[in-house]
């Protein structure tokens, strides 16, 4: 098993377990692979002719698609020991938009929504299983009305196993 497959899994049970949520922003959290994606351009209206274009290059102020979202990373090499598995680190990174204690309490609803529902699965078929410590916390900075937090996580998967050389 590799850690892409464990990602892949993780970001369809994670799809599966939210769909049902409405957050603040009243829809269910983006599930993403590594980071966000960019963010969609509006589409802008052909300038009339003239020499000079114009310099506004901002985007209206309106609400970001991407948010809220839970982000799945690979953060720490797959370490093998001699007992057959291996350990392999995923953080997850949450966002909710919401202003002052609205959001934060979004993004700890989420946190403590996936805590949970990871802590009842059994992990049966999958190429992993969970190991404790599971733990999770807010960034010391936030910039309202973005608010993120992030959950680190422990998975034992299978090791390789050696061949005999002939």
């Amino acid at each position: 098993m590799t850690p892409v497959i464990l990602m892949e899994k993780l970001q369809e049970y994670l799809q599966g377990v939210t769909k049902d949520m409405a957050l603040g922003s009243g829809i269910p959290p983006n599930i993403y692979l590594v980071d966000l994606p960019a963010r969609a351009t509006p589409e802008y209206e052909e300038p009339f002719e003239m020499d000079i274009q114009p310099a506004d290059t901002t985007f209206d102020d309106e609400k970001d698609e991407r948010w809220p979202f839970i982000v799945i990373i690979f953060t720490a090499p797959a370490e093998d020991n001699e007992e057959g598995f291996r350990t392999v680190q995923m953080d997850l990174i949450f966002g909710c938009e919401g202003s002052g204690p609205d959001g934060y309490m979004d993004v700890l609803h989420l946190m403590e929504f996936v805590r949970a529902s990871f802590l009842r699965e059994t992990f049966e078929g999958w190429p992993a299983r969970l190991t404790l410590p599971l733990s999770y916390s807010f960034y010391e900075e936030q910039a309202d009305p973005y608010w993120m937090g992030y959950m680190t996580t422990n998975w034992e998967m299978p090791s390789m196993v050696q061949e005999v050389w002939k």
